[in-house]
């Protein structure tokens, strides 16, 4: 072989050679930063569901909140029920306090329905039945209690929440994994 046509084809190796290292280099680049812009929007999402999940949680805190303080103005009429005008002044409260609980259930739904974007499905299950339970523990506190006793609606939403806040938990530590989450009533 020739001197010429060994340099031609050394020069032809080297130019596939370099053509090929800057194809994988390209390639292994616009890989980068698919990996790094998934990482990224996964950190960002985790964030909302985080930010969602906590404003979920609170607006039930409050309904629940407002929800014991009816119960316990009820639980008062009840057990001593005042005369004449004091009896009025506290059904009257009791009706504020009713009007404000039922306003405090109302305002879950604007977090839920961030948690139903958010996702994900097993998280939004939870989040519609803790929100089930909010409106039972809310129906066990109708004058004359046709809706069940109070104390146990409360309880049963407590167990709910915890089960709520230990998927979303999961959730947020192990965004990839399938979950399981097992409360015990206690």
């Amino acid at each position: 072989m020739d001197q010429g046509v060994a340099a031609v084809l050394a020069a032809g190796v080297a130019a596939t050679v370099t053509l090929g290292g800057a194809v994988i280099a390209y390639q292994a680049g616009r890989r980068q930063v698919r990996d790094q812009g998934s990482i990224e929007h996964a950190h960002w999402m985790r964030g909302q569901r985080e930010q969602a999940y906590l404003t979920f949680l609170a607006s039930c805190e409050r309904a629940t909140a407002a929800g014991r303080l009816r119960r316990d103005l009820w639980e008062r009429i009840e057990i001593e029920p005042p005369e004449g005008d004091a009896l009025q002044e506290l059904r009257d409260e009791a009706q504020r306090v009713g009007r404000g609980f039922s306003e405090a259930v109302d305002q879950i739904l604007e977090p839920l329905e961030r948690i139903r974007m958010l996702g994900p499905d097993v998280v939004i299950s939870e989040a519609e039945y803790t929100l089930e339970s909010v409106r039972q523990f809310e129906d066990s506190m109708a004058p004359g209690r046709s809706g069940g006793d109070p104390f146990n609606a409360e309880g049963h939403l407590r167990v709910q929440r915890a089960t709520f806040a230990a998927v979303a938990r999961q959730v947020l530590t192990h965004p990839q994994e399938s979950i399981t989450v097992v409360v015990s009533e206690e």
